[in-house]
């Protein structure tokens, strides 16, 4: 008798996606089009009258791998105001060798306002993932976006010795691209991100981009933060955009720096920042 071969499990994958409008209605920021499946949940914390809209997504995988998906999308209407952070860290764990991917795509309307806020992205040893954020905003627009990612947990002996991680920012104001941005790093990154030129050993990093008329009227109190925080990066501005980079040696110390920060550059920041 012939014994068949043995079938490779086929493992399942989180798919998770949120889609979320909107719009002001006189003083007030609220949901106008609401949209989540599989993984993916949108909470709204109750606000003071008069602040923007709280969204905090959740994707209650509990993190991601190789060949999970996450799509995120957010429209903001003309004057409207909103905070989008994440519930938690998002972990992205050990792969099999396929890649998770996440997809955010963000849409500001005349005189309309985001704050895009996500908690830190944390890396595990063979992690693979591929980020991808979009914007298109009107002139007078204003968007700040922060990604911050962690490589491995610093305080449980963890670190980043094999994976991928590839991260790719567009930002088109007015029909034109004002800011594109790629990251990439690949196979055996201990040697890697531990040289003068990329992180110097740091085990935590962050992006921090303004886009706004008269954005460089906040450079130099972003400067006035990272010297008195001994912050290790800097800050520039050019074509009504600031752009902050920095780099720690743990997370904490990373959120020390980015909360004040964050609030130099006009952050409405959400409570859960100040935990």
């Amino acid at each position: 008798m012939t014994v068949p071969p043995l079938q490779q499990p086929v493992l399942e994958r989180a798919r998770g996606s949120i889609s979320l409008d909107v719009a002001r209605r006189g003083e007030r920021h609220a949901v106008a089009e609401l949209a989540q499946s599989g993984c993916g949940r949108l909470l709204f914390p109750a606000i003071a009258a008069g602040r923007p809209l709280e969204a905090v997504i959740v994707n209650t995988s509990g993190g991601l791998t190789g060949g999970d998906r996450f799509d995120a999308a957010l429209s903001l209407a003309p004057g409207a105001r909103a905070l989008a952070i994440t519930q938690a860290c998002e972990k992205i764990y050990r792969s099999d060798g396929s890649d998770a991917l996440v997809q955010t795509r963000l849409s500001l309307g005349e005189g309309a306002s985001l704050a895009w806020l996500p908690q830190e992205t944390i890396l595990f040893d063979r992690a693979r993932l591929r980020r991808r954020l979009t914007v298109e905003m009107k002139e007078d627009a204003r968007l700040l976006a922060m990604e911050a990612v962690l490589l491995g947990r610093k305080a449980s002996g963890e670190s980043l010795r094999q994976g991928l991680f590839r991260d790719s920012w567009r930002v088109r104001r007015a029909g034109k691209l004002v800011f594109a941005e790629e990251t990439a790093f690949e196979g055996d990154l201990a040697a890697r991100l531990a040289a003068a030129a990329t992180l110097r050993g740091a085990a935590a990093y962050a992006t921090v981009l303004l886009v706004t008329p008269g954005a460089a009227s906040y450079l130099q109190a972003a400067r006035d933060v990272l010297t008195k925080e001994a912050a290790e990066g800097g800050i520039s501005t050019f074509d009504g955009l600031c752009v902050a980079r920095l780099i720690a040696q743990d997370g904490a110390a990373l959120r020390r720096v980015l909360i004040q920060l964050l609030g130099a550059l006009g952050g409405e920041l959400p409570r859960v920042w100040h935990a």
